[in-house]
């Protein structure tokens, strides 16, 4: 089981692109917030920061933190999620297409292409919208490989196990046959809850590795991976 965001798919400059707007949006309205805003969506000057919340929380929990920002202004709460619905919806439509602005990372389409001819079963969980995996898989021709794939609009959201073992559930596989991949301590935590056979984390989407404390092991480049079968 695959994350796509920083696993698959090359996202940091789309990402950072999408918190500055993020924060631009709400700064209209607000102008004290934005750096605290950029700070906390984890852009870090020319880079995004891959544990901040931008680059691992999904859709809606960067928009519950927006909007408890502008709700620190003294907005009521319903008044400040509104604003932050609106802030978002601007931001995306600057940034239309996600999938055209954020390609495979090198290496990603082998790798899959080469487990696939093994016999093995592939899905996606992610933190994206199951309407951005699905135009990425079918952007970059993808979409053959995999079986299933779940999005972060489908609660609960990783780290919870309950997400891991639905997908287990509707493959028809055992977590304990199931190798989770992704550049995140929230695939690992799912691993490690969901009873999987281990997780392995990914440094290779990312200018500045993140740093991995709940994966059994951490691999730079998806040509380090090594893949054996047992012939018996």
């Amino acid at each position: 089981m695959f994350d796509k965001d920083g696993t698959l798919a090359d996202v940091a400059y789309y990402l950072r692109r999408l918190a500055i707007a993020r924060a631009v949006k709400i700064a209209n309205h607000f102008p004290n917030l934005k750096e605290s805003l950029l700070q906390a969506f984890g852009v870090k000057g020319n880079h995004l920061d891959p544990t901040g919340l931008q680059a691992v929380g999904t859709r809606q929990e960067n928009l519950i933190a927006a909007a408890a920002f502008v709700a620190t202004q003294g907005i009521p709460w319903i008044a400040a999620l509104e604003r932050a619905i609106a802030a978002f919806a601007e931001a995306d439509r600057e940034l239309t297409a996600k999938a055209a602005l954020t390609p495979p990372l090198p290496g990603v389409i082998e790798l899959v292409q080469r487990l696939h001819s093994l016999g093995c079963v592939l899905a996606i969980i992610s933190g994206d919208r199951t309407s951005e995996i699905e135009a990425f898989l079918d952007s970059y021709h993808l979409k053959p490989f995999f079986r299933l794939w779940q999005g972060g609009d489908e609660p609960p959201p990783k780290p919870d196990p309950q997400v891991f073992l639905r997908v287990c559930d509707r493959l028809g596989v055992r977590p304990d046959q199931t190798v989770v991949i992704g550049d995140a301590d929230s695939d690992g935590l799912m691993a490690q809850r969901g009873g999987a056979a281990g997780s392995i984390g990914v440094t290779w989407g990312w200018h500045s590795p993140p740093v991995l404390n709940y994966c059994d092991c951490i691999l730079a480049s998806p040509l380090e991976m090594e893949i054996t079968t047992d012939e018996n």
